[in-house]
């Protein structure tokens, strides 16, 4: 009987003993102290600045076939800020050189979304002083310097295409957005109206299932900065998927209808 409890003992210190040493472990592992950092790409064009998690080793590679590449927007190399795709608890600042861009004021740091397939412009800051381009994140993608253009679709295109998305609208969907994007190349699209419409469930939504993502392209002609050129418009559409919603409404016109 003796034996028997000293051996019981034993296996629960035992057991103590590892949970404390996977707890310890995993906390140095997931260390995440934020600590500030400057990491600058090898050519020193592209910087990364902020409070990182110290267990986050960020590294700026220049993404060479990217940039060989003929882009819609894009101006400058394309570089991906690594790990590629992690998300920060706080925001750091991105930075670009802003030599040889002239005017500055027409170009924005932007990423690559993979999940919708399009470059996104950030709010971007120019400093005159130290000729730099400005802007702050809390993820990590593909980055580059985009030029600013003014995209004008015509009435009745777009409402034609937004038509078009809404005849497509699954039985169950309880509310959706459709971000448009353009392209003069091959793939490579930009957004240039970011929720250009939403539709939601006046009521609240009692079962949500899942999001699915689509699109639909169109071959329009655009006016880019004040030239008619060719180009394809696809809307990006993310559809809630749930308990369904016979009457959507698009709350940007719901709340214009309040303010008159």
């Amino acid at each position: 009987m003796l034996r028997h409890k000293r051996k019981t003992q034993w296996v629960g210190l035992l057991l103590v003993v590892s949970f404390l040493a996977i707890v310890l472990g995993a906390m140095l592992f997931l260390d995440t102290r934020p600590e500030f950092e400057r990491v600058t790409s090898e050519d020193g064009w592209f910087t990364v600045e902020g409070e990182l998690p110290s267990a986050v080793d960020v590294n700026i590679i220049r993404d060479h076939e990217a940039s060989a590449r003929d882009w819609t927007a894009v101006a400058s190399d394309v570089y991906v800020v690594e790990p590629d795709g992690v998300l920060l608890p706080v925001a750091v600042t991105m930075r670009m050189h802003a030599e040889g861009f002239d005017p500055p004021l027409a170009h924005r740091i932007g990423f690559f979304d993979t999940e919708r397939g399009a470059w996104e412009l950030l709010d971007t800051r120019y400093d005159d002083v130290r000729n730099v381009f400005e802007a702050e994140t809390t993820h990590f993608s593909h980055w580059a310097l985009l030029e600013l253009h003014t995209i004008d679709l015509t009435d009745t295109d777009r409402e034609q295409l937004l038509a078009d998305v809404d005849a497509l609208a699954p039985p169950d969907t309880n509310s959706y957005r459709v971000d448009l994007a353009y392209a003069t190349e091959d793939g490579d699209y930009v957004l240039f109206e970011p929720a250009a419409l939403r539709q939601v469930c006046p009521q609240p939504v009692t079962v949500r299932e899942r999001a699915v993502m689509t699109s639909v392209d169109r071959a329009l002609s655009l006016w880019i900065d004040g030239v008619e050129r060719s180009a394809n418009v696809r809307a990006i559409v993310t559809w809630e998927l749930g308990s369904g919603c016979p009457n959507r409404i698009d709350p940007q016109a719901e709340q214009i209808d309040v303010l008159q």
